[in-house]
């Protein structure tokens, strides 16, 4: 049996860093990029054109700032994954991407370390 790719969705306003991800992913087996996006508004209509499993979020951009994005996105899409991204944490930036529904809240200088142990499983299950 074929182990289904999990599909995610980049957004972040900064191209290095969605190249950077981008290129980070390729080198992991079981994850597939499905799509990457400037601004929030952009996520909104790749999410509806092709539904991802997990978003990775920066939730400081111009226009649609990330928590709006992740709030929209669960609006439309209940069992979504979405893992908010930040250059610099602060606690209410942590309640804020909790109350956006964000199931978890990285730093970008640690995210890479998070990334590699996720498995397409759990996001397969809520399709």
């Amino acid at each position: 049996m074929k182990t289904q790719k999990l599909r995610v969705l980049i957004v972040d306003d900064h191209l290095l860093w969605r190249k950077t991800l981008n290129l980070f992913f390729s080198t992991l087996p079981n994850i597939k990029v499905i799509g990457m996006a400037a601004d929030g508004e952009s996520a909104v209509a790749v999410c509806k054109k092709l539904p991802p499993d997990l978003v990775v979020l920066d939730v400081n951009m111009p226009g649609m700032d990330g928590f709006k994005t992740a709030r929209k996105l669960l609006k439309d899409n209940p069992g979504l994954w979405i893992i908010g991204v930040t250059a610099d944490e602060t606690a209410a930036m942590k309640q804020r991407a909790k109350k956006a529904g964000m199931r978890n809240f990285v730093r970008k200088d640690l995210l890479l370390d998070y990334l590699p142990p996720i498995q397409p499983t759990p996001f397969a299950q809520a399709r």
